[in-house]
């Protein structure tokens, strides 16, 4: 019985983490679509193809839906397995690389998430905004960590922490990308080529 257990819990984490998904990819394609306030619970239980006690017992609510997007945001922009190669890089400008590969991916795969999180924040739900930046930097400070190993930082640790994130907002992205036109791929360029400068 020990032996059939663990796999048997196992399974049961893949499915739910399967129905969690599910879920969040149809808030997303909803909240776009209608926006956040005007999507009932049960047009999103319908979409996800779960019953809508399913959407509660997951997340509680729709704001708890929403609360969950930024966990979307990261599977979307593979934030995970960008992170997960930090450990075998030994140049400092290419881990100041892998935040601008970041910065670029979260915006170019997830930029309708962000959007998503706004509005979301803008009718009662600021702490959605405040996990974003929140992960932000544990992300930025755990890179620099790194660099700080290497002896290649170039300022305390915290300062460099505050620019790197400064850099790394959406609203910079908007002013180069949405704004002035730049390609995903000039705007990595840039925010690589000035996050070692500033930092190394």
């Amino acid at each position: 019985m020990d032996e059939v257990l663990p796999g048997v819990v196992r399974l049961r984490e893949q499915r739910e983490a399967l129905t969690k998904h599910t879920i969040l990819r149809a808030a997303r394609e909803l909240f776009a679509e209608r926006g956040y306030a005007n999507t009932p619970v049960r047009l999103l239980a319908q979409r996800a193809g779960v019953a809508l006690q399913t959407v509660y017992a997951t997340y509680g609510s729709k704001a708890g839906v929403l609360a969950g997007m930024p966990d979307l945001l990261d599977h979307e922009a593979g934030v995970v397995d960008l992170f997960a190669s930090r450990d075998s890089i030994d140049d400092p400008v290419e881990l100041v690389g892998l935040l601008a590969k970041i910065a670029r991916q979260i915006r170019e795969r997830g930029g309708d998430i962000i959007k998503i999180m706004k509005s979301g924040a803008a009718v009662g739900g600021a702490e959605i905004l405040a996990e974003g930046h929140r992960r932000r930097r544990l992300g930025v400070l755990s890179i620099l960590e790194r660099v700080e190993t290497l002896g290649a930082l170039g300022l305390p640790h915290d300062r460099a922490a505050d620019i790197a994130v400064a850099l790394m907002t959406d609203e910079v992205c908007d002013v180069l990308v949405d704004q002035g036109g730049w390609s995903y791929q000039e705007y990595e360029d840039w925010l690589k080529a000035t996050l070692a400068k500033q930092l190394l």
